[in-house]
């Protein structure tokens, strides 16, 4: 009787722990089925200066299996380059590896993750899913671009791909400025020569560009050296006022850069020291500004040893 009953029990524990093995096996053999969207926060028309160039990956994982593996990939061109990722969101994923993308790439990635199965909380179906943010520097010249979002996971032989978004990239001047003194002394009623030159390496012309000179309480506006220097033209000129320490120039336009160099305004003034002055180094401040909203400035510029009397 110990005997037929101990045959029994094995023939029941076989027969109730089969089916849960054949469970186990035919859901651990389920495949992932990846979907992966990319979208752009700006629209489908940038403008270099006047937006940041920011866009969102997203992947699904619609099942029924689990997904594990998983690396994320943006498509995008050469002039289109990474700089920054803003945020990574996930829902029902844990980040098996940590993997960034790399700073200055056309085909940043980022990994790795596992996207669990769906799950039918409440009735609704719930996938596992994985945000990214990121920011990219946008350096192409004018055209149109096709950017896209790219997805693969340890089951999958290529990659899913995202349906291809088309970015305009705008003309846009884009300015920079430097500054120089000659000589670099000066004794007081003593006169000095700045240098303040801008250039626009955008692709779009410069309108209505505006420069602002700051000098040191201890110096003064005197006049300025004509011509202009570049190949900038002038709009509407407006020029300083003798003995001023804000040296104001306005109305002028620069074009875009071509293969003979950028848009170049040179701008030469005199100034003089005031009779007493207090002995130290003093620089100036700079600041660009035009009719696109684009800005540039620097400052602690061309210093100049002042001695006093």
């Amino acid at each position: 009787m110990r005997a037929l009953a101990s045959h029994l029990t094995g023939i029941l524990m076989v027969s109730v722990l089969a089916p849960l093995a054949f469970l186990i096996t035919s859901c651990s053999t389920e495949a992932a089925q990846l979907t992966v969207t990319l979208t752009s926060d700006f629209g489908r028309s940038y403008t270099p200066g006047t937006t940041d160039a920011d866009f969102t990956i997203i992947v699904h994982n619609l099942g029924p299996g689990n997904a594990s593996g998983v690396v994320v990939h943006a498509l995008m061109p050469a002039g289109f380059q990474f700089a920054v990722t803003n945020y990574i969101n996930s829902d029902s994923a844990a980040r098996t590896t940590p993997e960034d993308a790399q700073v200055g790439g056309s085909s940043p990635q980022w990994g790795v993750w596992s996207l669990s199965s769906p799950t039918s909380p409440n009735g609704l179906a719930s996938y596992a899913s994985v945000t990214i943010n990121f920011g990219v520097n946008i350096v192409a010249q004018p055209n149109t671009y096709a950017i896209a979002g790219a997805v693969i996971d340890d089951s999958l032989t290529d990659t899913v791909q995202s349906r291809p978004i088309q970015v305009a990239v705008n003309e846009a001047p884009r300015l920079g400025v430097t500054a120089s003194v000659s000589p670099g002394t000066v004794h007081p009623t003593g006169q000095v020569t700045y240098k303040v030159t801008v250039t626009n390496k955008g692709t779009g012309i410069a309108p209505t560009v505006d420069v602002l000179v700051t000098l040191p309480p201890v110096l003064q506006y005197q006049s300025t050296i004509m011509p202009f220097g570049g190949n900038s033209s002038v709009e509407s000129l407006i020029s300083p006022v003798k003995g001023a320490y804000l040296v104001f120039y306005g109305g002028f336009e620069l074009p875009p850069q071509t293969t003979l160099g950028p848009g170049t305004l040179i701008i030469e003034f005199i100034a003089q020291c005031v009779p007493n002055p207090g002995k130290g180094v003093f620089p100036i401040q700079v600041s660009v500004t035009d009719a696109s909203r684009d800005h540039v400035s620097v400052v602690n510029a061309a210093p100049l040893n002042v001695f006093s009397s």
